[in-house]
């Protein structure tokens, strides 16, 4: 009895922990870039402070227009930012890189205005551009994201450089200053033409300024890169060491699954007995969709001359439907050998014993469709509920179809069936072939996740009823299904059983 389809990979780790590591990246991506969000909202509250105190001490008022408007501008965009992150992180990426540029923009174009306002180019080459850097290092290295660092720094040395452009011309009177100051600051010892020495110590200081940058810088990527990368190893080992113990409990599974399938592949009916039984040719095989199964059929010829056939299908599959499988068929033959006759008063007996197994002491809530039967003279008496019967007719070539939905109810479902049980009698005539099954064989689906159906499984029947032997005519229906399924996987254990009479 099926299910919701088995996951085809019991375990796909690489998978599993690739998505984990990009939502623990991006998880801390988001938080990185909310905690910028709201130390830029602290960065400009400074801002505002420094500009109102230079207008208190005396700068131009259109100076302080100029830093107050660009200090609105990022202001708003952070607002929106804020909204944004707050809602959904669906912009984080633009975000991180759009607030990088507007950042650096930002304290260029302050710096810029400043040096521009003041006369004193000095401002872009010396202290500003180290304050501006390291802001800029701070609200890049809270995002913690390689890529954006990367960016930030090209944006920074693309501005700076075009700032240095603009204001290299205005740097030669700065230097005429310089060079009148060495006359005073120079040591005695210096030769006359010793006026070289100021002049050379302030392209020397930018110089050592921006090493100092490109190595504070460096440290900081090669950190961040390093976290990243033992942060990997670490999930790389974690991964490793899960897939090594699932690796050995698969392996500990596997043996135990393997023996519980060797032990109902010895309580099945061997070919050796089904051979003996002189009035009816039986056949019957059970595919398993997981290495043990959760269908159930036996054959058992009684003292008396009666033959008991029993088929079922436990829900679900796996080594707990085996194991339910295994109660049913010791429960069966032990009401057999309690004489009891009545196929009604067998499936009373076996439904408590079940009942009682599977949800005191398994605590579990599996239960099974059974069918039972019982031959003699021609005549099949059945009980319980099941799937259709299927007998093909020899006289009329037909098959004809019968719904066991009236015949009982599922067992162990509930503690007493006994107003549910009903049995019936089936004739069956001479070369006549009773065709039993599990859902697994009408359910067997293709690649269009179309189902081979109780249709094409009378077609089956029909089609292969003149082969010689009952094997052969199983042999060729499942043959059908196979084909039918074209590789696809089993999601059900498939069970066919055929009784011909011969006498």
């Amino acid at each position: 009895m099926s299910q919701a389809p088995a996951t085809e990979n019991r375990f796909v780790l690489s998978d599993y922990y690739k998505t984990q590591l990009k939502e623990i990246a991006y998880q801390g991506e988001f938080r990185a870039e909310t905690f910028a969000t709201k130390f830029r909202f602290f960065f400009l509250g400074f801002l505002v402070i420094f500009a109102t105190l230079g207008l208190v001490s005396g700068r131009p008022v259109i100076e302080f227009y100029f830093q107050l408007a660009a200090i609105l501008v990022l202001l708003a965009y952070n607002f929106i930012v804020y909204y944004s992150l707050k809602k959904s992180g669906n912009y984080l990426n633009i975000f991180k890189f759009l607030s990088s540029f507007l950042e650096i923009s930002l304290l260029t174009f302050v710096t810029g205005y400043s040096a521009y306002t003041q006369k004193n180019p000095s401002l872009v080459y010396a202290a500003p551009m180290v304050y501006v850097y390291f802001i800029l290092i701070a609200l890049a290295s809270i995002r913690n994201n390689t890529k954006t660092i990367i960016f930030a720094l090209i944006v920074l040395f693309i501005e700076y450089a075009a700032l240095t452009i603009v204001f290299f011309p205005q740097m030669s009177q700065f230097n005429e200053k310089l060079m009148e100051m060495s006359d005073i600051l120079k040591p005695h010892f210096l030769e006359e033409q010793g006026s070289f020495f100021i002049v050379n110590a302030v392209p020397m200081g930018i110089f050592l300024i921006l090493l100092y940058m490109i190595v504070t810088g460096g440290l900081i990527l090669y950190a961040i890169v390093n976290t990243s990368r033992t942060t990997q190893e670490q999930a790389d080992l974690i991964s490793n060491t899960e897939k090594q113990a699932i690796l050995e409990e698969n392996m500990r599974l596997g043996m135990e699954l393997d023996v519980a399938r060797q032990i109902q592949a010895m309580v099945l009916p061997r070919t050796e007995e089904l051979v003996e039984i002189k009035e009816l040719e039986i056949s019957a095989r059970m595919d398993s969709a997981n290495e043990v199964g959760g269908d159930y059929y036996d054959v058992i010829p009684h003292e008396d001359g009666t033959i008991y056939i029993g088929i079922g299908d436990v829900t679900d599959h796996g080594l707990a439907s085996g194991v339910v499988m295994l109660m049913t068929q010791s429960a069966f033959i032990t009401t057999l050998r309690a004489k009891t006759q009545s196929l009604r008063e067998s499936l009373k007996s076996i439904n408590s014993i079940l009942f009682s197994n599977i949800h005191i002491r398994m605590k579990d809530i599996r239960n099974l469709t059974l069918s039972l039967f019982a031959y003699k003279d021609g005549v099949f008496t059945t009980a319980g509920q099941h799937e259709t019967i299927l007998i093909y007719r020899q006289a009329t070539k037909k098959t004809e179809i019968i719904d066991t939905t009236d015949h009982g109810m599922l067992v162990g479902l509930t503690e007493s069936i006994d107003e549910f049980i009903h049995e019936h009698k089936i004739e069956l005539g001479l070369k006549d072939i009773m065709l039993l099954y599990t859902d697994g064989a009408t359910e067997a689906e293709n690649a269009n996740r179309e189902q081979f159906g109780s249709k094409r499984l009378v077609e089956s029947l029909e089609k292969h009823s003149g082969l010689p032997t009952t094997d052969a005519i199983i042999e060729a229906i499942y043959k059908d299904i196979y084909g039918f399924i074209d590789g696809m996987q089993l999601y059900d254990d498939i069970t066919v059983m055929v009784m011909k009479r011969k006498v």
